[in-house]
């Protein structure tokens, strides 16, 4: 895939994840209910952060494109039960552990506003903020607990619903950290892809070739800037 049309579907994805995180923050923090019942205001929010870790997930695969596609086929050699067919892959938990097993620079990478150095040259720092792949999985799983109705034939369904109702009581607090968090990785950042120069082993590692700033602006519209850069 060409690089400019990778950049119009990274936009894409991260605009998506703007307009979401926006208006899930705003269905979080509204008095009283947007939807008339809280806990259907919280199973969207828990909605909106799921799709929200697709969006970085999806994109993450995208800039890595030809590196997973090649991890994908070793592992259906590997394992013929494997389908090993990347545009089937849909999980995003099990997509973000193939990533980061790929690329220390799998996801993106939370930054401050950058500094000039001399013309046409920009420093970034990184924001201090702890971001791994099990973070973001393990809020994946959270949210899906809250998608779904429960089997009333498995055992203890009775004990199981008063667990839920805890649940539930807790969300308010799981969704406004969960908000927080992704706000501060997204809001600005960098997405960076490496080189590849050993086409039979995508878990070689090589530098980074180019950097993708993203800037999300304005919480008053769902406009994102995103500008290629290429790495020193």
């Amino acid at each position: 895939m060409h690089v400019v049309e990778k950049h119009e579907i990274y936009r894409t994805h991260m605009m998506d994840a703007k307009i979401r995180l926006v208006t899930a923050e705003k269905v979080a923090t509204h008095t009283p209910s947007t939807l008339g019942n809280p806990q259907l205001d919280m199973e969207f929010c828990f909605l909106q952060v799921r799709r929200i870790i697709e969006s970085i997930t999806f994109s993450s695969m995208l800039r890595e494109e030809a590196r997973y596609t090649q991890l994908r086929k070793i592992q259906h050699s590997e394992n013929p039960r494997d389908h090993g067919v990347s545009v089937r892959d849909w999980q995003a938990s099990e997509i973000l552990k193939r990533l980061v097993s790929l690329s220390p620079y799998a996801l993106p990478i939370p930054i401050k506003n950058p500094t000039t150095q001399h013309s046409n040259n920009f420093h970034f720092d990184r924001q201090k903020i702890t971001v791994n792949h099990g973070r973001l999985i393990e809020l994946y799983e959270k949210c899906g607990g809250f998608l779904h109705a429960k089997n009333p034939l498995v055992p203890n369904f009775l004990t199981m619903i008063e667990t839920e109702r805890a649940k539930y009581e807790k969300a308010p607090k799981d969704i406004k950290s969960a908000l927080e968090f992704l706000r501060k990785l997204l809001w600005n950042h960098a997405a960076l892809t490496l080189d590849w120069t050993d086409p039979n082993d995508p878990h070689s590692l090589d530098s980074p070739k180019s950097a993708w700033i993203v800037d999300f602006g304005s919480n008053d519209n769902y406009e994102i800037t995103l500008v290629l850069a290429e790495a020193l």
